[in-house]
This record gives structure tokens, C-alpha cells and sequence, in this order.
């Protein structure tokens, strides 16, 4: 089975186009809003987006809410029903239950100025589309 790199997309192109990203594998960045061993299962934030990521591939390992990571994995489609709505939600969160990252690579990547990292997504995706 030959793995995909994962292309750098922020967690707003994914909670405002689900159904799109579906099946991609992607790179993600944000801080952990929450965890839950029991279940595999995490929320990650970015501003006032958040993305429900399972985390049964990634093994055992000890996770720090409010911690900056970075994953790498694909985005599956959720039946319905099976993702519950995120848990302590702050003031105008914006989520998608449709959709699940099935992460497969972790890294904790604290310190990362996610303006600056958004500012060199964008020029590598401009000098990609270029050429």
C-alpha cells in the first residue's frame, strides 16, 4: 500500500467543505482542545475551527491539551450519528460532524507561529500552482 504525503491544509477549508475532503490525506496543525483515550479520539483547534481526529493509528502515547501538534492523515467521511458534538465548545466554534482525520503521524510542534506557517502555506501553494 503506497501512503500519500499529506498536502498542508488549514482546519477551516475542512469544517467549511466536508464533503470535499474526504478521502485526502492532509497535514493539520493546531492545539489540542481536548482528549479522550477511552474513546481514541481528539479535537484540534485553530481559531475558532475545530476537527475531530481518531487516533487509534497513532498508538499509545501521552497527548497535553493545549499543546501544538501537527498530523498527518485521511479524511473519512462519518455515518451518522457516530461523532458527538465536540465537548466544552467555546463562544462561535465551527465544527463539522461529517468528517473524522484518521491521523497516522503526530508531532508535537510547540512554539510553531501559526502566522508565520500560514503565510509559507500559502507562498508554497502559489509557487505551486505557478509552475
Amino acid at each position: 500500500m503506497d501512503l500519500e504525503s499529506g498536502r498542508p491544509v488549514f482546519l477551516e477549508e475542512l469544517v467549511q467543505q466536508p464533503a470535499q475532503s474526504v478521502g485526502k490525506t492532509v497535514r493539520v496543525a493546531g492545539t489540542l482542545h481536548a482528549y479522550s483515550p477511552a474513546t481514541d479520539r481528539a479535537e484540534l483547534v485553530d481559531g475558532q475551527y475545530l476537527l475531530i481526529v481518531d487516533t487509534q493509528l497513532l498508538g499509545v502515547r501521552q497527548y497535553h491539551v493545549g499543546q501544538t501538534y501537527q498530523l498527518i492523515g485521511t479524511i473519512a467521511g462519518a455515518a451518522a450519528g457516530e461523532l458527538k458534538p465536540p465537548a466544552d465548545l467555546f463562544d462561535d466554534a465551527q465544527y463539522s460532524l461529517d468528517i473524522v482525520l484518521s491521523a497516522r503521524v503526530v508531532k508535537a510542534v510547540d512554539g510553531l507561529d501559526m502566522a508565520v506557517y500560514r503565510k509559507a502555506v500559502h507562498a508554497v501553494r502559489q509557487f505551486l500552482e505557478s509552475g
